[in-house]
């Protein structure tokens, strides 16, 4: 199974993104983790014990500032195929999956 959590930040200019995770649990696969940030950058500084910041350096594209735990506005979970609807217009480091699995 899929579980996809998503941490939404927003910088103080405004700028509203996300720093997403997905892990893959089940019988055939090894507790796969991935992250990847949506509409930010990887230009942060944060070095702190938070290890999902602390990995991914998220920065702000609108205004170079680097963002931290502090900056948090909220988060969600989706569990289960992993299907996911997104604007065409959005990042392309999201993942499009339309339609039923097997």
């Amino acid at each position: 199974m899929k579980t996809r959590i998503f941490t939404y930040v927003e910088c103080s200019c405004g700028h509203r993104g996300a720093l997403i995770e997905t892990i893959e649990t089940g019988a055939f696969r090894a507790g796969g983790h991935q992250a990847r940030l949506r509409k930010l950058t990887h230009a942060g500084t944060y070095d702190g014990e938070n290890v999902l910041f602390a990995a991914m350096k998220p920065g702000c594209p609108a205004c170079c500032r680097s963002l931290s735990p502090d900056d948090v506005v909220g988060r969600s979970q989706l569990q289960g195929t992993g299907e996911v609807l997104r604007l065409a217009r959005e990042s392309e480091s999201a993942d499009v999956t339309l339609g039923a699995r097997g």
